[in-house]
């Protein structure tokens, strides 16, 4: 993939008029990216989801990012399992994992399995996603000056989807 389709320029906007323009921290970091990276985006997520539900491979107890599904049904789930728990034995223990943010401070090679176990064993699709994850930058543009690209280490640009 091209490199300036991931790439995004950091524009810092003041949070409100006549907050003082020298604080850095009354700056907010707004993320352009190309508009022809986010239709492809928008295109290959509506992709992956049709064939993900097509081939039935969401967690039958899976909340988010599911049609219908929601914080409420999540909670009324694991609301009626600790009552049928506690009703059935002495002891109830909840734990819980959030891998929401996995991408955020994770970019390594395996950061991809997800899409190799669940989705492709292999092929073209498996190696864009790949690509799409490595090779990302971000400059900060500030009065028509721009700074020099920086390779990010983790995560992805904020505002892709």
């Amino acid at each position: 993939m091209a490199l300036y389709l991931k790439r995004a320029t950091i524009i810092p906007l003041l949070k409100r008029p006549g907050l003082d323009k020298e604080e850095m921290k009354n700056y907010r970091p707004i993320s352009n990216l190309p508009f022809i990276s986010k239709l492809i985006e928008n295109v290959v997520a509506r992709h992956i989801e049709e064939h993900v539900e097509h081939n039935d491979l969401y967690d039958i107890y899976l909340s988010a990012y599911c049609r219908g599904q929601s914080r409420e049904t999540a909670l009324l789930k694991v609301h009626s399992d600790i009552t049928e728990a506690l009703d059935g034995g002495p002891m109830t223990a909840l734990m819980m994992l959030d891998l929401s943010a996995d991408f955020d401070v994770n970019r390594s090679p395996n950061s991809t399995e997800a899409f190799r176990t669940f989705l492709w064993k292999q092929g073209k699709a498996l190696s864009r996603v790949k690509s799409y994850l490595v090779h990302i930058t971000q400059c900060v543009s500030v009065a028509h000056k721009t700074s020099p690209d920086v390779s990010l280490l983790f995560g992805v640009q904020e505002g892709s989807v």
